[in-house]
């Protein structure tokens, strides 16, 4: 062979590594997208995405890739960009969760171990002491999407009162705001998530007491959907079990969110949150 025909040989090579090299590159910068995680909007957005930055920094050092965190202003926008297939993985509430699980594929990964129950918050030094004496009043909750928002009107019609027409009921941003509003006389009780009782100031929480408690269902479930260019369910599971069981700031996270503790799904226990979905599909087929 010339020498002529070696360089040409040669140059052929090289062409070829670099154009491997060009595509590996290519790749490896899609595959560097940040990891998108979404937050239910259920505490005021700064608290949100600040309480869950030692999340993110766990998360970018465990998979070694950058991640975002976002949130939406309310819960119908929030499903709405879970539907559409907008965050890799989510913390998310009992009814929309279930419904992202059914509707748009999303693996539950990890739940909160502490349980929801729905308290009927009234004013301390008030006059009211049982739900029936709501009648033509108004009760604070949440977005009628919410598990929180149904199971209150749940428990108000347990005891005769039909909501929109024997009592009103005042949606709020964030259960804090329910809270708020029973605390200055602005409603008669709010449907309020026991979860969410730490959120709540001293202040607030000398000005109300309550007078009933729903039975307790599954809470915040940690989803997250499948795709190629990111890491697996189970991949997140690990993750996510890790850092709340063997790290400092994991720990800490647990106590601020009232979490108790993270645990892998039971699907049996969750499928008794189907009962929520047929509301959310409702809300979310509005324009």
């Amino acid at each position: 062979m010339t020498s002529a025909a070696r360089r040409r040989l040669l140059l052929g090579g090289v062409a070829l590594c670099t154009g491997l090299t060009v595509v590996r590159r290519a790749a490896s910068a899609d595959f560097a997208r940040p990891l998108e995680v979404g937050l239910m909007p259920y505490l005021p957005t700064a608290t949100l995405i600040n309480g869950h930055q030692p999340l993110r920094r766990f998360l970018e050092i465990h998979f070694r890739r950058p991640v975002a965190l976002s949130t939406a202003p309310d819960f119908y926008s929030f499903q709405r960009r879970v539907v559409r297939g907008d965050f890799d993985l989510i913390l998310t509430g009992p009814s929309i969760g279930w419904q992202a699980h059914l509707d748009a594929g999303f693996t539950p990964v990890a739940v909160s171990q502490k349980l929801v129950a729905v308290q009927i918050l009234v004013a301390k030094d008030g006059p009211i002491q049982l739900v029936g004496q709501l009648r033509g009043q108004t009760v604070a909750t949440i977005d009628p999407m919410t598990s929180t928002s149904q199971v209150t009107a749940v428990m108000l019609r347990e005891h005769g009162l039909t909501a929109g027409r024997d009592v009103q009921l005042r949606h709020e941003k964030v259960p804090f705001n329910s809270a708020q509003a029973v605390a200055l006389g602005e409603v008669a009780a709010a449907g309020f998530p026991n979860v969410s009782w730490p959120a709540l100031t001293p202040e607030i929480r000398d000005r109300i007491r309550i007078i009933k408690e729903s039975p307790a269902y599954p809470g915040v479930m940690f989803m997250s959907r499948e795709a190629a260019d990111i890491p697996s369910p189970a991949e997140f599971q690990t993750a996510l079990l890790t850092f709340a069981r063997d790290t400092e700031a994991g720990r800490a996270f647990v106590k601020e969110f009232n979490h108790d503790g993270l645990l892998k799904p039971d699907l049996k226990a969750l499928r008794t949150l189907e009962r929520f979905v047929p509301e959310v599909r409702r809300l979310l087929a509005q324009p």
